[in-house]
């Protein structure tokens, strides 16, 4: 065998690089099927659960036909941007069954979840239309008829299977949407706070219920911290929580343009969660409430106080000034502060100057004030004086007279009494 059939023959025994590299990528690419063909399916997965868990629940006839004129709107805005405790992620869908009990027949519920949007910031969760009162479920003669308001699971014997119906119905749409918001609320969260768009929230919900001509409510779950970058209340001191600045601020943004402000026949409630190290102090929450009823206005707004306490950080937002601006603007300040305590000196030293001058300009009055009181005294006595000399000297001339006036008559002639 000559030596180039023997290379050949060995380079056929032996594999070569090219070889070695193509098997190598023959399992990288087995194993990125595998790890694309598992991605592939959890993000089919995530895509169902999160379908399903923004599929809104089928609104009911009796909110949307014509004899819907004039039925209710209520609005409940739950605020999960910030973090709650596991042991509290339930609250927010046991608080829709208590909002659903206190409402109207025929009352369309929206329910909505802050986004991370300022331009979209609600993200709808379901609807639910209620289509029976309270007292349609209660009935006389139901052996339980000294119990609380009723719930739609919890219905008498007595009452017509259509009102039976819907109620079932109605209270299977309500549990699929407390299980959407369980689950949200569920959702691990960072303890740093990205955004709250709030206030976005509440202006996007005022104009939706300004058209509405029926009864009109909203529930808000919330903190009731606003975090945006043209105003925040985790940013801004709780003692710069000044309303008429904020509205000023507002205005002045108006990106949708003016909101409308909420009416005097809003009945709203705030489930209140206070945050901690903040408005869990009475001072902060006053200040913090007095905030918010000047932005609901005259529309009658209820706290109710809720138990969990959130414990949070926020990324800032607004225009927060650097260390070295910190440092600038401290010097600056003792730097004002100072001339403005030497002009105050000025002044001071300005208006001491004025007063001993007026002094010694007093002192002068009183002394020729005193100088002139005894001139004064002075010229009485000689008055007195002369009234007595005056006086003496018409008691002498009255004397003098009286005598000349004797001197001056005749001896008068003796009286004849009868004689010869």
């Amino acid at each position: 065998m000559s030596p180039m059939l023997a290379k050949l023959s060995k380079d056929a025994r032996t594999p070569t690089m090219a070889t070695h590299r193509s098997r190598v990528l023959g399992k990288v690419g087995l194993w990125s099927l595998l790890v694309l063909a598992g991605a592939l399916g959890l993000v089919v997965t995530l895509a169902t659960q999160v379908q399903d868990g923004l599929q809104a629940p089928t609104v009911a006839d009796a909110c949307q036909g014509e004899d819907a004129a004039g039925a209710g709107q209520a609005v409940f805005l739950i605020d999960l941007q910030k973090p709650l405790a596991p042991g509290h992620a339930t609250l927010p869908g046991r608080l829709l069954n208590e909002v659903t009990i206190g409402l109207a027949a025929r009352t369309e519920l929206t329910v909505y979840a802050l986004a991370n949007y300022a331009e979209a910031p609600r993200m709808l969760l379901g609807r639910l239309c209620k289509p029976y009162g309270n007292g349609d479920l209660a009935v006389g003669t139901a052996k339980d008829q000294d119990a609380a308001t009723r719930d739609c699971d919890d219905l008498p014997a007595q009452i017509p299977s259509s009102v039976r119906d819907s109620a079932k119905r109605f209270c299977q749409q309500r549990d699929a949407l407390a299980g959407r918001i369980d689950a949200l609320a569920a959702q691990a969260r960072n303890a740093s706070v990205d955004n709250s768009y709030l206030v976005e929230a509440l202006e996007d919900t005022a104009r939706d219920l300004e058209q509405v001509v029926g009864p009109k409510s909203l529930y808000v779950f919330s903190d009731m911290m606003q975090h945006a970058d043209w105003f925040s209340h985790l940013d801004t001191p709780w003692n710069d929580w000044d309303f008429e600045r904020f509205a000023g601020v507002r205005d002045a943004r108006a990106l949708a343009g003016a909101a409308p402000p909420p009416s005097e026949d809003l009945h709203a409630t705030i489930f209140y969660l206070a945050r901690k190290d903040v408005t869990e102090h009475p001072r902060q929450r006053l200040v913090h409430r007095q905030f918010w009823e000047a932005y609901m206005g005259p529309a009658k707004t209820e706290f109710v106080d809720q138990a969990p306490v959130l414990q949070y950080a926020g990324v800032p937002l607004m225009d927060v000034p650097t260390e070295a601006e910190l440092v600038a603007q401290e010097r600056e300040r003792v730097r004002y502060e100072r001339a403005e305590l030497a002009r105050m000196r000025a002044d001071l030293e300005r208006s001491q100057r004025d007063l001993d001058a007026g002094r010694e300009r007093l002192a002068d009055d009183q002394q020729r004030w005193r100088e002139r009181e005894s001139e004064l005294r002075r010229d009485r006595e000689r008055l007195r004086e002369q009234e007595t000399a005056l006086a003496s000297e018409r008691e002498r001339l009255a004397a003098l007279a009286t005598s000349s006036v004797a001197a001056e008559e005749p001896p008068r002639a003796p009286i004849n009494t009868g004689g010869s």
